[in-house]
């Protein structure tokens, strides 16, 4: 499928920047071209000036310097004085003279121009182009007449075969460029869809790991209900008992569904949001309260520190907060010693409220700081505990992101993990847009 869409995409860039390869060619074909046409053309006006020149002020020509001429521009000469051939004109081949008579004949009948007959009104010129001898020719035709009585004829004319063999010379070094541009905009294409359709790839990855993962946490909380309801109908006077475990599993599921939707519920999660101005410290004194009960049943204190100066309000839903530092402190509870305490710091950095829960447990490895935060991961020290599902700190991170602050991991000094938390201040509502939720980077 993902290699099906790179090549649609990597086809429809082809053809966009092949069009546009193509436009930009076809105009540099055609200015090419055009130019060259222009010097054939420039040249070969310039030769007839020459001509001319050299005609009226010498009165006579010489014949090897006109079969120079000739030679150099591709062109060949008609010259009559008084409507007589001059001797060169008189040399010409048959072709020659065949071609030339087309271009006598085409001036007579489209411009009034005749060879015969002196110009009406002391010069005329025509510049004209004809077929002949089954080719194409340019001519231009000038009769110049003299207070004396004397008049020339000039026509000459130049074929066009040069400039078409150019053209197509040029069109083949086009059309080979183009072929190979396009050629090489393919592999370019090819290589920039990858590119684009990899993290599709990932994501779609990502997506099947989680159903998959998520699908074997629900799986086994679904077995035992089902082995404790069998159990139950099996021995009606032991069904308290089994019932009380299909209680705590029921409420296991719940909790998991609860973080998977959170999870998938994306900017329709951030809509519901309900944003409010809190306190920092009184928040922080009234939520360590609240989870007092929890530590003393496992062994564990709670110390709170808060800074001695006023901090300011930040932006947050209370349910959503209160939500993810129970996570962070259920989280270092766990991997605390027996006897020690989770201590909760409250501060002011940069701008922004950070809230930081640091605990002296065995701590988060530098390698395992960049994927705890993932779904379904559990770090070492957890990897036998089947009663989380890994998806704690993932939840906490998607909470974070929802409300545009950043949480990471960091060592607390002496030993242990420190998971820190910053939030916007509500005063400043352009820092409160949301965010990656992660700032992998220790503090």
């Amino acid at each position: 499928m993902l290699r099906r869409l790179q090549t649609r995409i990597a086809l429809l860039a082809a053809v966009l920047t092949g069009a546009v390869l193509a436009g930009a060619l076809l105009f540099a074909y055609g200015v090419a071209r055009q130019q060259y046409v222009a010097g054939r053309v420039s040249a070969f006006e310039s030769a007839v000036n020459q001509l001319q020149y050299q005609w009226d002020r010498y009165d006579q020509l010489d014949g090897d310097w006109l079969a120079r001429l000739e030679a150099q521009n591709d062109m060949k000469l008609l010259l009559a004085e008084n409507g007589q051939p001059l001797l060169h004109t008189l040399r010409l081949g048959q072709e020659d003279r065949a071609v030339l008579d087309e271009a006598v004949r085409i001036a007579e009948e489209q411009h009034g121009l005749s060879l015969d007959a002196p110009p009406l009104a002391g010069s005329q010129s025509a510049s004209f182009t004809f077929s002949a001898q089954g080719g194409a020719w340019r001519a231009e035709l000038r009769l110049d007449g003299s207070a004396g009585g004397r008049w020339t004829s000039l026509l000459a004319v130049q074929s066009l075969a040069p400039e078409a063999a150019h053209a197509r010379q040029l069109a083949g070094l086009f059309i080979l460029a183009g072929v190979a541009g396009w050629a090489g905009l393919g592999l370019v294409c090819w290589f920039v869809a990858g590119r684009a359709v990899r993290p599709v790839g990932r994501a779609m990855e990502e997506q099947q790991q989680f159903l998959s993962a998520a699908g074997h946490e629900l799986r086994t909380p679904l077995a035992v209900i089902r082995a404790n309801a069998a159990a139950a109908a099996g021995k009606p006077e032991q069904a308290g008992r089994y019932l009380e475990v299909i209680d705590g599993e029921s409420r296991r599921m719940g909790a998991l569904v609860d973080d998977l939707l959170l999870l998938s519920a994306g900017a329709s999660a951030r809509a519901r949001l309900r944003r409010e101005p809190l306190e920092p410290d009184t928040f922080l004194l009234d939520f360590a309260e609240s989870m007092e009960p929890l530590a003393r049943k496992r062994g564990r204190g709670l110390r709170v520190d808060l800074p001695s100066g006023a901090l300011p309000a930040v932006s947050a839903d209370a349910f959503r907060l209160r939500q993810l530092l129970t996570i962070l402190v259920d989280n270092a509870l766990r991997f605390a010693p027996a006897g020690s305490e989770v201590e909760l710091h409250l501060s002011e950095k940069g701008g922004r409220v950070r809230f930081a829960v640091a605990d002296w447990g065995p701590g988060v490895p530098d390698a395992d700081k960049k994927r705890i935060f993932g779904r379904f991961v559990r770090g070492a020290q957890a990897e036998d505990d089947a009663r989380h599902y890994g998806l704690g700190l993932a939840v906490a991170a998607e909470l974070t992101a929802l409300h545009g602050g950043r949480l990471w991991v960091q060592d607390t000094p002496g030993g242990g993990a420190t998971f820190c938390l910053e939030l916007p201040r509500a005063d400043d509502p352009g820092d409160m847009k949301p965010g990656r939720g992660l700032d992998r980077k220790d503090k």
